[in-house]
């Protein structure tokens, strides 16, 4: 089981590779459909890709890259709301079958998954874009998604 560190500059988190992939897909999925190639395209199909499960160790989320841009920035928090609204309203627990079909390489889960834990997932984002992340590559106290949120 791999980790990836999710980073703007030197600040951030490392974050298992199964829970990021996951993250990376339901988020790709709450960047609204362009109506012409756009920036939101290529941050989705990015996302699309580093979430297909090829990338073990070093999933290239390219987030200090996606939030480049004012319109990138626009994009990217939108995405995250309205994935913790969903989250939020949605069911606790999401089974391994239904997590499969999203079309992962090798169909990895087998187990469920908290939906807690890509809420917390969901606030580290939050927290590293406002800048409020203090900790770097050196430091893994603290890893978001890797255990149920109490």
């Amino acid at each position: 089981m791999g980790t990836s560190f999710v980073h703007i500059g030197e600040k951030g988190f490392w974050m298992r590779d199964s829970i990021l992939e996951l993250w990376l897909r339901l988020l790709a999925l709450h960047i609204a459909d362009p109506e012409e190639e756009s920036i939101g395209q290529q941050i989705r199909d990015g996302w699309l890709l580093a979430s297909r499960g090829y990338f073990l160790g070093h999933v290239p989320v390219r987030l200090e890259e996606a939030v480049s841009t004012d319109e990138g920035r626009r994009i990217v928090l939108a995405a995250i709301e309205s994935l913790m609204i969903a989250l939020e309203r949605g069911a606790t627990r999401l089974d391994h079958g239904t997590l499969n079909l999203l079309g992962f390489y090798g169909g990895q889960f087998t187990g469920e998954v908290e939906a807690n834990r890509l809420i917390e997932v969901g606030k580290a984002f939050r927290s590293l874009l406002a800048g409020e992340i203090e900790t770097d590559a050196r430091s893994t106290e603290f890893m978001p998604g890797s255990m149920p949120a109490t």
